[in-house]
């Protein structure tokens, strides 16, 4: 009787351990089909990159999806929110090779930062790290600091700009031109959006970017 019990336990230590090891063949599996080739570094190791030269994003849908994180202000005091309009682009090419432009409502936190500071940060994240973008488009850093909640390691450019270890990609600029939207040059569909819209018309800030980083890889 007790060689019976030795023996059945005997078996499931066996089949315990192949199932431990089936499982961490199937993580190595999950984790390659994340990653392929290459994985990220760990959070806060950026290499600077030529934006110009080195751009691989799509300028029509990099502002899609679940969103892009728009960051001003300076190590005493800034504010994030996730952003879901921008463009990519050149203007007035003699100042800098490369725009972005962002829009910010008249009610948002993040508007009273952008009329202050000279520059800001746009950055975008892991489809794994949609959280962070979820709460920062549903929250508002008048109620409590945003990135102290989610747990987020700020750090500062040269210039001050604040923007976030976790980020994949971060672009630095610097605002050349800031207007509003003048509903006299709204079309009727574009003045029936901000009939329904709580937070205002949007004002528009063109950036020069000053700097590009991106979070550095790991090969295989």
């Amino acid at each position: 009787m007790k060689k019976k019990i030795v023996n059945l336990f005997l078996l499931s230590l066996v089949g315990l351990m192949a199932a431990c090891s089936s499982n961490s063949q199937t993580g190595e599996t999950k984790e390659q089909e994340i990653f392929g080739k290459t994985q990220l570094a760990p959070i806060g190791e950026f290499e600077e990159f030529n934006v110009v030269d080195e751009w691989n994003e799509n300028p029509f849908d990099w502002f899609k999806g679940q969103g892009l994180l728009l960051a001003v202000g300076t190590p005493e005091h800034n504010n994030a929110m996730t952003i879901g309009w921008g463009s990519l682009g050149n203007v007035w090419s003699k100042i800098g090779p490369a725009t972005v432009t962002v829009y910010v409502a008249e009610a948002r936190y993040t508007y009273e930062f952008m009329e202050k500071y000279d520059y800001f940060t746009v950055m975008a994240f892991d489809k794994e790290d949609a959280r962070i973008l979820g709460y920062m488009g549903t929250h508002s850093g008048r109620d409590g600091d945003k990135a102290a909640h989610l747990g987020l390691h700020t750090l500062y450019t040269e210039n001050g700009t604040p923007y976030y270890a976790e980020a994949t990609l971060v672009l630095e600029c610097k605002t050349i031109y800031k207007a509003p939207f003048l509903k006299e040059g709204m079309c009727e569909e574009v003045k029936k959006f901000y009939e329904n819209f709580e937070a205002g018309v949007h004002h528009m800030y063109i950036g020069n970017v000053v700097k590009a980083l991106k979070r550095k890889t790991i090969e295989d």
